[in-house]
């Protein structure tokens, strides 16, 4: 995936030099089992590079693709008793997410089990290169399992 997001990238229209060259050094990070940075989500991806997605064995199939994700397993609310916990969780989703894309909205499922979070990307593209970086890795001793969800169910969510 790594090589093809390097070749779709750097082939972009408009794509400087220098982006070029940071997505090389990106793909080396990526090859080495680092996050992608911002900067990875910020060039072009062309349609084709999604047409990977929906294969992808990490992520749950039979969805349509959206620009909303639904995380689970990302907290145990049994386990979690500070004050304001939902939101600091909040916060550093936005942190860690959004340098796949620009995010639109976050919603903490605080008072339902399963450590759920409904994101929503301003592009499909962002809410995919965040599936694929979240979705199979453990956190927690918990491992993430990312799904997308229709405009609709995000929401019925963002507005409960």
């Amino acid at each position: 995936m790594a090589s093809k997001l390097l070749n779709a990238q750097a082939n972009a229209p408009g794509a400087t030099q220098a982006q070029i060259d940071a997505l090389a050094e990106e793909a080396v990070n990526l090859a080495l089992g680092q996050p992608p940075s911002a900067m990875v989500a910020s060039l072009p991806l062309p349609a084709s590079l999604l047409d990977d997605i929906p294969n992808d064995p990490k992520l749950v199939q039979g969805k349509e693709l959206t620009n909303h994700i639904l995380v689970r397993n990302m907290y145990n609310k049994d386990e979690e008793s500070e004050e304001g916990w939902a939101e600091d969780i909040k916060l550093d989703f936005q942190e860690e997410s959004g340098k796949h894309g620009k995010i639109t909205s976050v919603v903490v499922m605080s008072k339902e089990v399963g450590g759920k979070i409904y994101a929503s990307f301003e592009s499909i593209e962002g809410a995919a290169a965040c599936a694929l970086n979240l979705s199979g890795r453990w956190f927690d001793k918990r491992q993430l399992q990312v799904e997308f969800v229709s405009d609709a169910s995000f929401m019925a969510v963002s507005t409960s």
